[in-house]
């Protein structure tokens, strides 16, 4: 018997690993367990189903990724921004959910974790720009909008890498002008900070 909090991690490593490697149509219960040297029941008694054991490795994706970004040194913040689009983890998280979403699965189930990310993201965000609450968590909307985006349909657009950093630097400049543009925007959706 392995403890289940070693069982879950053995899990989630599987998981990701068989995710990055091959379609995930083939990252089935039984090619996941015995990557970890488990029993499937394992899954079911330590995620419930596939689908909670998904949402864990988009949840453990995307904490891997705010934890690189805050670690990482880059000259410039272009570069920095270049680096969260273009995260592999964050590509597959978002990829495994546009597939949960292509297969039925109920992606709302990581709502809670994915908005606590989001206002994380738009607190830091407005310790470097001044904009109210409300305009920080639509900018960073927008910005994973693009982010998921880019991870579900990069292969198709053909974007040359001076291009992206082109399109990050364009969008760095909106960004800074946000606060001037936010006092020009009559919000419909709710009332600014």
């Amino acid at each position: 018997m392995v403890p289940a909090a070693q069982a879950q991690e053995l899990l989630l490593e599987s998981a990701i690993r068989l995710l990055r490697a091959n379609p995930f149509d083939q990252a089935t219960a039984r090619r996941i367990a015995a990557e970890a040297g488990l029993d499937t029941s394992a899954i079911a008694r330590n995620f419930g189903s596939m689908h909670g054991l998904f949402v864990a490795v988009c949840k453990r994706l995307t904490a891997q990724t705010l934890e690189r970004s805050q670690s990482q040194r880059v000259a410039t913040s272009a570069e920095m921004g270049l680096r969260l689009l273009t995260d592999p983890d964050l590509a597959l998280r978002n990829r495994v959910v546009a597939w949960m979403i292509v297969e039925g699965m109920d992606p709302g189930v990581e709502k809670a974790s994915y908005q606590a990310t989001l206002a994380t993201m738009a607190a830091e965000f407005q310790s470097r720009v001044p904009v109210s609450d409300r305009a920080a968590l639509l900018w960073m909307q927008v910005t994973a909008l693009i982010t998921e985006a880019l991870a579900v349909f990069d292969e198709v657009h053909f974007m040359e890498p001076a291009d992206r950093l082109d399109a990050m630097q364009m969008m760095l400049k909106l960004r800074d002008r946000l606060p001037e543009v936010e006092q020009e925007i009559t919000w419909v959706g709710g009332a600014g900070d």
